[in-house]
């Protein structure tokens, strides 16, 4: 049948007139508006309810309004069930999870943006008795496997296949062979970001993490800055989540031009235990997008305000 991946994507020498991208994560999304931008007329698809599904839903749905806006066809809560050659097309069966009828849909070219499993087939590792999942090389907090002596860090272990954490698992495994008392690795902090137009960035909890986890949750939002008019952007969201009790930080949500770089920056202050307070009393620079946060922050501290005291300061 063929079809394309993020590696043989970049190989292709001629642009398909359509594209369905099955799978809505980071590189789905990326690679999705990618060939939008340059011409190609593409669905996304995938079986979980929503784009970006790691992500916070609100922080999503802004996205996938960007996205649609510019013209990129969006399907969740589907399965592609079978595809099928016709001609110069390729004729995908959409089955949707609710049992709804199915439906067909033509494209020119696949691209599988479904997910990675860790390439340890080759690593006879069974013969040693290192234990292994679905996912990859099990390992505890010092990256040991189940086998004294050896370590796993990196997409192996599938723990967050991000580049910097397996530079990081890197440094804590080569601690604990050589060093004595050794720390965990701590992934508690760990900022993330689809390289979209606009980006979608985070760090900490998603507001549906914190509501699981049992916090007294509230959040609070900003979708504009003036940075947005310059280059006319009409999708943004600048979102914090705090505990409501000692209003400390637990997540931030961006979705912006240059969120990575906002979400990083930030991602300091959660470690330190920021408060919402603290974001909201910072000084910022102006014009720029990191000044989303600061706004969110100040309708946090407004609303904690009582409200004869606003009144008494005007």
């Amino acid at each position: 049948m063929g079809w394309i991946d993020h590696i043989s994507a970049l190989e292709l020498r001629e642009l398909p007139p359509s594209l369905l991208v099955v799978g809505a994560g980071p590189v789905g999304l990326e690679f999705g508006q990618i060939f939008s931008r340059l011409g190609s007329k593409v669905t996304i698809a995938d079986a979980a309810d929503r784009i970006g599904p790691a992500s916070d839903a609100q922080a999503s749905a802004t996205l996938a309004a960007s996205l649609e806006e510019e013209g990129i066809d969006i399907a969740v809560s589907v399965f592609v069930k079978s595809v099928r050659r016709d001609g110069d097309e390729i004729v995908a069966s959409i089955a949707p999870r609710d049992g709804s009828d199915e439906y067909e849909l033509r494209t020119t070219q696949i691209l599988l943006a479904s997910g990675r499993v860790s390439n340890i087939e080759g690593l006879n590792l069974e013969a040693v008795g290192v234990e292994t999942s679905k996912a990859g090389i099990a390992v505890d907090e010092h990256l040991r496997t189940s086998v004294p002596g050896i370590w796993a860090a990196g997409d192996v272990n599938a723990v967050a296949q991000f580049t910097p954490i397996a530079q990081y698992q890197a440094r804590i495994a080569v601690e604990d062979m050589f060093g004595e008392d050794a720390p965990a690795a701590d992934y508690s902090v760990l900022p993330t970001a689809v390289f979209t137009d606009p980006e979608l960035a985070g760090v900490g909890l998603t507001e549906e993490q914190a509501r699981e986890e049992g916090y007294d949750v509230e959040a609070v939002t900003n979708e504009y800055v003036r940075r947005f008019s310059y280059i006319d952007a009409k999708h943004g969201l600048f979102k914090i989540v705090f505990d409501r009790a000692d209003r400390r930080v637990l997540g931030l949500h961006v979705v912006s031009r240059n969120a990575s770089d906002v979400v990083e920056g930030f991602s300091l202050g959660l470690r330190l235990g920021a408060t919402v307070d603290d974001l909201a009393a910072m000084h910022h620079v102006f014009p720029t997008f990191g000044e989303g946060v600061k706004a969110a922050a100040e309708r946090a501290t407004a609303a904690a305000v009582p409200a004869w005291t606003r009144s008494v300061m005007g």
